[in-house]
């Protein structure tokens, strides 16, 4: 049709490829659109895929840190309860330190009051034997006077 409308017909045909390779690049630009809006989606997608995943993966740490937080609590209360056992021991330890001592204190003393009557009995010994060798003797005096 152009070729038959002569001049002006050139010059439409002219538009109409113009025209018309513009509707390609405008059917490229649209797929290449098309193409990165796909992207971009299957992007979104995997996005909240992850998303999700990490959602799941902080909820179930924050299970764990919160079963983690209440062992240590028991652990603490456990410590705790040990270490007032320990003090009792040790304040019982220190009790029986005490007495132990007294008990070394009065053995000590029996054993001086001990040992002093041991030193007392060997003096009364001491002088039981010179007033039994007195008695002799005054026995003999008694005897001589007697006879003479």
């Amino acid at each position: 049709e152009a070729a038959r409308a002569g001049e002006a017909g050139r010059g439409f045909a002219v538009v109409a490829d113009e025209v018309r390779k513009l509707a390609e690049k405008t059917m490229d630009a649209t797929k290449e659109v098309g193409d990165f809006i796909s992207a971009i989606q299957s992007g979104t997608r995997e996005n909240i895929d992850g998303m999700t995943k990490a959602a799941a993966e902080v909820v179930a740490s924050t299970e764990s840190a919160n079963k983690a937080g209440d062992a240590l609590k028991g652990i603490v209360e456990i410590v705790e309860e040990t270490a007032g056992q320990v003090r009792s021991i040790a304040t019982a330890s220190e009790e029986q330190s005490a007495a132990s001592e007294q008990i070394n204190r009065g053995i000590e003393e029996v054993n001086l009051i001990a040992n002093d009557n041991a030193q007392a009995m060997r003096e009364s010994s001491t002088a039981v034997e010179e007033l039994m060798h007195l008695g002799e003797q005054l026995s003999e005096l008694i005897e001589e006077l007697r006879r003479a």
